[in-house]
């Protein structure tokens, strides 16, 4: 046990104290009997070194994020909720939300999908196909939060999936000229006409 405490020490230690404890304040202020039931067991200070290691890495922009969430929910968040709130950006969709718009895709082609979420699909099809949809969903799941983070870190936008047109031939039926019967073969035609044969 002592090992994870002199683990656990080095964490965190960039996460300003003062902020852990206005974060935690406004999580008792909106959720007060909700937020004694998850953490009245525990010191202030456990609390708070608690929350500093959860959240550790965090920007200010993560938090802002992470408190417009906290406004608009009825439930009373653990920490590690809280930080994936901080961190999912309401510009990218979650892995799961990417799975569920996925399987709308796969049923109508005009349900509209990111181009992320297209990638991923198109990489787990063959386990859908051959293992199940459960399977493929797992799969699904750690491939998009992996290609997920990697294009965060590129500073990337999300972008919807634009299917591409099919060519289109230079011509259409009502622009089509047909060419003429040669006389040699019109004329046997019509010889077959009035033979009688069909």
């Amino acid at each position: 046990m002592s090992n994870i405490s002199n683990l656990t020490q080095d964490v965190g230690q960039n996460f300003p104290t003062k902020l852990a404890d206005q974060i935690l304040g406004e999580i008792e202020s909106l959720h007060g009997d909700d937020f004694n039931k998850k953490y009245a067991q525990m010191k202030q200070s456990e609390l708070l070194s608690l929350t500093c290691r959860v959240l550790d890495g965090l920007t200010p922009n993560d938090i802002k994020r992470g408190l417009k969430r906290l406004y608009e929910e009825k439930w009373c968040p653990k920490l590690p909720e809280f930080k994936s709130w901080c961190l999912q950006a309401s510009d990218w969709w979650t892995a799961e939300h990417a799975w569920a718009k996925a399987m709308q895709f796969e049923a109508d082609k005009s349900v509209k999908i990111t181009t992320l979420t297209k990638v991923v699909l198109d990489e787990v099809r063959h386990i859908m196909d051959n293992e199940g949809q459960k399977s493929a969903h797992f799969a699904f799941r750690d491939i998009y939060q992996d290609y997920l983070a990697k294009a965060k870190q590129k500073g990337k936008l999300q972008e919807f999936y634009v299917p591409q047109k099919m060519a289109q031939l230079g011509h259409s039926e009502s622009n089509r000229k047909g060419v003429p019967c040669p006389a040699h073969l019109m004329n046997q035609i019509r010889s077959v006409g009035k033979r009688g044969v069909v």
